[in-house]
């Protein structure tokens, strides 16, 4: 089963399995996140290098947004 989150700023997420969630930008890898434990979520950027480990899922997804916007260049921080 899937679960699609609604796009922000051009990123989308979807949960392909329980704990694992892979986001893009306008089509884009962006990076996955994979939930370890019930509190830590593992954020790892589109080549596969970790990027953080996070207390909740909406941390780690802002952490890839956010890494993924200043390798773009579009230099997006907000």
């Amino acid at each position: 089963m899937s679960t699609t989150v609604p796009p922000a700023d051009g990123v989308t997420w979807a949960m392909v399995e329980d704990g694992f969630y892979v986001g893009s930008r306008d089509g884009e890898f962006l990076g996955y996140i994979d939930r370890e434990a019930e509190s830590r979520y593992v954020a790892c950027n589109m080549y596969s290098r970790p990027a953080g480990a996070f207390r909740d899922l909406g941390e780690a997804m802002e952490a890839l947004r956010r890494s993924s916007a200043l390798q773009d260049g579009t230099g997006e921080d907000e």
